[in-house]
């Protein structure tokens, strides 16, 4: 199990990336210092957190699973393909608009352009897709120190929170991208060794790798079905995932608020394109998936592991760490997961936060606040928002779902129609948009029937027990339905 020299290297980890954090934050006297690191962070930094945030637990945890399955492969590789696409939109058109003038986030872009219940609504399903999304990736991590603890799943939720809380308070975004830029290095040093070990313990080592994943076809990267109920697919690749991504990298403050830490435009735009790179990261884990296949065809697990994971296969790789790892390197993979659930919830705090008081508090209650105040609170909504995510991650411990689909799953409810009122506010300048508000619940509604069609069920005596299309193609969906319910034909002007 945990030894000693995992604690010392776990407690090394947390002490040392404080420490980085903190003393490379820089000054906190104004709120533009705290939420915008006062413009002034390298590009390289902000890919680092970037991808850091991007690969969160689900991936260094989900992904291994997903391979090792008894039919999983390297399918999920295809979303890359929509991820470069969106990157490059998003860094050739998007970023321009951001820095034409000094905006917070996305939504005061979409305020300005379209109006301030815009703006609201826009910070309302940021609200909303942080809140599930997020708390997707503390269970996560929750289940890991759940197995190498035995503490309750309540606990290790209460711990990953205390930390994302005090990394965010203790020096905003600034310190958020710093702690990030040092996660993202443990989390790559981590999955390496990982992988050299598993491999190491087969017998032949890599070719053995090699031979078990290609026996069982483990390799398969492309699937050209056109089914739209499966989710890894060329097509949903292709065509569906641009939006998704698009969405996150455009609009998700979560990721645009990083891009506003920059220098300059060029500096985010360069920040964008070099993200590109975490898109190998689950070449990485995939293979260390694939490691585990192979493994686990010549040894087995322990009978109360082997029915922990039989119940919820994202155990498995937590559960190889703590019976096969030695000590020490146990410690650096642990110190590796923990760095991707604090990376992505010190983050989604610091945007909370902002949101919360750029968008509601300043503009309703303290209008005429000074900077003091101002940061004081920015502070006290960290602290808010870090108890409203442990309480989500607690909700999910009674889902059945593996993490990657309930990750993905969770956001198909705001990021479609997130990006349609952005593209609305692109479009506001040839034409009339207004019902904002009811086209963006009819898209929610929607995509509530095409992922719970059970619902329907006592209405029309039908018989649905799962979704209808398979995630990626609700982005689309959700998208199309907003812009086309608002728009109200062209502008007098731009008739004549």
């Amino acid at each position: 199990m945990f030894g000693t020299w995992d604690w010392i290297i776990v407690g090394a980890y947390i002490v040392g990336t404080t420490l980085v954090g903190h003393h490379l934050k820089g000054k906190q006297h104004s709120t533009r210092d705290f939420f915008l690191g006062g413009r002034s962070l390298p590009w390289y930094a902000v890919t680092a957190s970037t991808i850091a945030t991007t690969i969160s637990a689900v991936t260094f945890i989900g992904v291994p699973a997903l391979v090792y399955a008894v039919d999983g492969n390297f399918v999920y590789l295809q979303l890359a393909i929509g991820g470069i696409i969106a990157r490059i939109l998003v860094a050739r058109f998007i970023v321009p608009l951001y820095y034409e003038k000094e905006f917070y986030s996305p939504y005061e872009y979409m305020e300005d352009r379209l109006g301030p219940v815009v703006g609201r609504i826009t910070a309302g399903l940021f609200f909303l897709g942080g809140i599930l999304g997020q708390g997707v990736r503390v269970y996560a991590t929750a289940l890991v120190l759940e197995l190498i603890t035995g503490w309750s799943l309540a606990e290790s939720i209460v711990l990953i929170a205390l930390f994302s809380i005090l990394w965010t308070w203790m020096g905003g975004i600034a310190a958020v991208i710093w702690t990030d830029f040092v996660q993202f290095f443990i989390l790559i040093a981590g999955g390496i060794a990982a992988l050299v070990f598993v491999a190491g313990a087969l017998p032949d080592g890599w070719t053995t790798l090699t031979l078990v994943g290609e026996q069982y076809d483990k390799f398969r990267f492309f699937d050209f079905s056109a089914d739209p109920r499966v989710a890894f697919t060329f097509w949903a690749a292709l065509i569906a995932m641009p939006f998704q991504n698009v969405a996150v990298y455009g609009t998700d403050h979560l990721f645009v608020q990083r891009l506003l830490c920059c220098k300059s435009q060029r500096e985010a735009q360069k920040a964008v394109l070099w993200s590109t790179l975490g898109e190998l990261v689950p070449v990485l884990m995939l293979t260390v998936g694939v490691g585990l296949f192979a493994f686990y065809q010549y040894q087995d697990l322990p009978p109360g592991l082997a029915a922990q994971v039989a119940e919820r296969g994202d155990r498995v790789f937590p559960a190889f760490i703590i019976t096969e790892i030695p000590t020490g390197l146990k410690g650096l993979l642990i110190a590796g997961i923990l760095s991707a659930a604090i990376s992505s919830l010190d983050s989604i705090l610091a945007a909370l936060s902002q949101i919360s008081l750029t968008m509601f508090y300043q503009p309703f209650i303290r209008p005429n606040a000074d900077e003091p105040h101002l940061l004081k609170v920015s502070r006290l909504f960290v602290i808010f928002w870090g108890v409203v995510l442990a309480l989500m991650a607690w909700q999910f411990s009674s889902t059945q779902l593996d993490i990657v689909t309930l990750a993905f799953s969770m956001t198909t409810y705001t990021w479609g129609p997130m990006l349609g009122l952005f593209l609305l506010s692109l479009l506001a300048v040839r034409y009339r948009v207004s019902g904002v508000g009811y086209s963006v619940i009819a898209s929610i509604f929607v995509v509530l029937i095409i992922n719970e069609p059970e619902i329907l069920n006592p209405l029309f005596g039908t018989v649905f027990t799962s979704p209808l299309l398979a995630w990626p193609w609700l982005f689309p969906i959700g998208s199309l339905i907003c812009v086309t319910l608002s728009l109200r034909g062209r502008k007098m002007e731009q008739v004549s």
